[in-house]
């Protein structure tokens, strides 16, 4: 995809969307002054001090130092790269990304077209949420009770939307056939199973409560059934597993999706950690009692790429695990996952034989939230769970073995006070040496490396059609002194940064925010783009570097009309302030002998030749 191509595909998606529809269909957005306000969901916000300029089509939360265009806020609300940001906006546009990124052309109502699978999708979840709640069969009254035995409340149906499938081989089949979407749709979005002989296809789920899996935009992408064991019976042991989840399609993947993050996500952000369970109605359970920064897993063990989902929404995770063997062999697998990573991992495992369900409701929510609290960190688990039963004075191979054990999981983990506080407590609890440790923890990082030398390949180029990667916001410096004021000089009067694009040296620069945002101009430039505030908010995707552009949108902005001098008075007094410092420091060089021979003549002859024509051209 050419650049131009590339700029006018963002500035399409840009144009085609309001900031304000895409803020306020997940916070409560007011009108304050010309502007509108909301609460930053980024932190304790107690009165709204995030403010959208929709005339600008911009956001900015001050307390946070945070802000951008439509692309930076859903970059920051679903914790995504740019490339994913800019398509799930070209969905909401209708906007056929494909046409501009080279990607394989769809033909609406085709088995292999997104927009198409989504709509099948939604259509079979309505129906199954709405089959539950119907009078006229004695199936969907054996759901409904079952799910009230289940302690599973109306207002949590409806929020999680859970259904009903009927007793049927092709009830979803032939919904989505009266509705014009094909078979091999049906099959695609992941209602459908195909014939085990013939032609044709046959309905997924059968006899069922249904629990929709929905993507971060809130959408239906997958679906997953609890047997009820009155009508199971019938069926014998042909009646399925206790759970079957939704196989995996172009909308779904396994490995990528947590249920119920659409609804926890802004809990999870203001409570700053997550609760990962392993079942549908453990997520019920625990959000009906009040307990709201939960997920769960699908079908499936926690992955690395679920590690990175979480850690874009909190930095503590809590693993809560039922009481049993394979939950305590869960906790070591999850553990290798999050060593690597900055993460805050605490394993609570449950009384034996019970779930976070069972739990919630013989013990309550307060109880639940207690034993979180107290829940001990991966690492201490790990420990405590290799040292139970050693006798640790006449046991020395299962000593050894236990500290290697634990030595080589904090190989993997970055270096830092907490492995500092593990190694102490290492040494303490088995007496070895803190040095000895250390050498031996130095010798595993070693062979980590080179064995991660000898395994590395080239990653492949990430295509704007691919899916989310982990972005880490950083900061970046403010702009100050002689850049700030070149800056809001070029944002005030835009015809002046053509010239600034040629006689602005990136080395006079003092940080990288400016050299981002010169660079950033230059790219324009080159483009033959416009060089104005709008152009480069659409130029940039760098999320921090949009906050810096909008800060100095808003400061030039409410500076309006107040300077008694112009634009271009200010630049050329800039232009002259950047060169005298140049040259002062030119001069400092060569007084301190930072120079070589050769750069010092050169340099001198440089200052004596500028010294010449400026006298030259001194008023007579």
């Amino acid at each position: 995809m050419s650049s131009i191509l590339d700029f006018d595909l963002k500035e399409r998606v840009r144009s085609s969307v309001d900031i304000l529809d895409v803020i306020s269909a997940t916070l409560e957005v007011q009108p304050q002054g010309r502007n509108f306000v909301a609460r930053c969901p980024w932190h304790n916000d107690r009165r709204p001090s995030m403010t959208i300029n929709q005339e600008r089509q911009t956001w900015k939360c001050w307390p946070c130092d945070i802000g951008g265009d439509v692309f930076s806020f859903v970059m920051r609300r679903d914790g995504v790269d740019f490339p994913t940001a800019m398509r799930t906006l070209a969905d909401v546009a209708g906007i056929p990304i494909e046409q501009y990124t080279g990607g394989k052309k769809t033909t609406p109502g085709s088995p292999d077209d997104r927009d198409t699978l989504f709509a099948a999708m939604k259509l079979v979840a309505d129906e199954y949420f709405d089959l539950l709640d119907d009078p006229r069969t004695d199936d969907a009254k054996i759901a409904r009770d079952y799910l009230a035995s289940r302690g599973v409340n109306d207002e949590n149906r409806k929020r999680f939307r859970i259904g009903f499938s009927p007793d049927s081989w092709d009830h979803a089949v032939k919904l989505l056939k009266d509705n014009k979407f094909s078979g091999e749709v049906a099959h695609a979005c992941g209602v459908a199973s195909a014939k085990q002989s013939g032609q044709g296809f046959v309905d997924m789920f059968r006899g069922r409560l249904m629990f929709p899996i929905f993507d971060l935009q809130n959408r239906p992408i997958a679906l997953g059934g609890r047997l009820i064991p009155e009508i199971a019976a019938r069926h014998g042991d042909k009646a399925g597993g206790k759970y079957i989840n939704g196989r995996e399609t172009m909308l779904f993947r396994k490995s990528k999706q947590l249920y119920g993050l659409q609804l926890a996500r802004e809990a999870i952000r203001s409570q700053g950690q997550v609760m990962v369970m392993e079942g549908y109605t453990d997520v019920v359970a625990a959000r009906q009692s009040g307990v709201e920064p939960v997920v769960a897993v699908l079908g499936t063990a926690l992955t690395p790429d679920h590690v990175k989902i979480l850690k874009r929404f909190a930095e503590r995770v809590v693993l809560v695990l039922d009481g049993d063997t394979a939950g305590q062999k869960r906790a070591d697998e999850v553990l290798e996952l999050f060593i690597g990573e900055s993460v805050d991992l605490r394993v609570l495992t449950l009384p034996e034989g019970s779930d976070p369900a069972d739990y919630i409701g013989e013990f309550g929510r307060e109880s639940f939230e207690q034993i979180v609290a107290k829940a001990p960190d991966a690492l201490d688990h790990k420990l405590n769970r290799l040292t139970e039963g050693v006798d640790f004075k006449n046991d020395t191979h299962a000593v050894t073995k236990a500290v290697d054990t634990m030595l080589k999981i904090v190989a993997k983990a970055p270096e830092g006070l907490r492995v500092d506080q593990l190694m102490t407590r290492l040494s303490d609890s088995f007496n070895f040496r803190v040095e000895r440790l250390e050498q031996r923890l130095a010798t595993l990082r070693t062979e980590a490396r080179n064995r991660g030398r000898a395994q590395r390949i080239a990653p492949p180029v990430k295509e704007l059609t691919q899916a989310p990667q982990r972005i880490v916001y950083e900061k970046l410096p403010p702009l100050s002194g002689l850049d700030l004021h070149l800056f809001e000089t070029l944002i005030e009067q835009p015809d002046l940064a053509a010239s600034a694009v040629e006689a602005i040296d990136p080395d006079w620069l003092t940080s990288i925010t400016a050299k981002m945002l010169l660079s950033a101009y230059q790219d324009l430039d080159l483009r033959a783009m416009p060089l104005d505030g709008k152009s480069l908010l659409t130029m940039i995707e760098n999320e921090p570097l949009k906050n810096a552009l909008v800060t100095l949108l808003t400061r030039v902005d409410e500076r309006s009309g107040q300077r008694v001098d112009t634009p271009e008075q200010r630049y050329a007094d800039i232009l002259t302030r950047y060169s005298e410092r140049e040259k002062s420091r030119e001069i400092a060089s060569v007084v301190h002998g930072m120079l070589g021979e050769s750069e010092e003549d050169a340099l001198l002859r440089k200052l004596f030749d500028e010294e010449a024509l400026r006298q030259q051209n001194r008023p007579k």
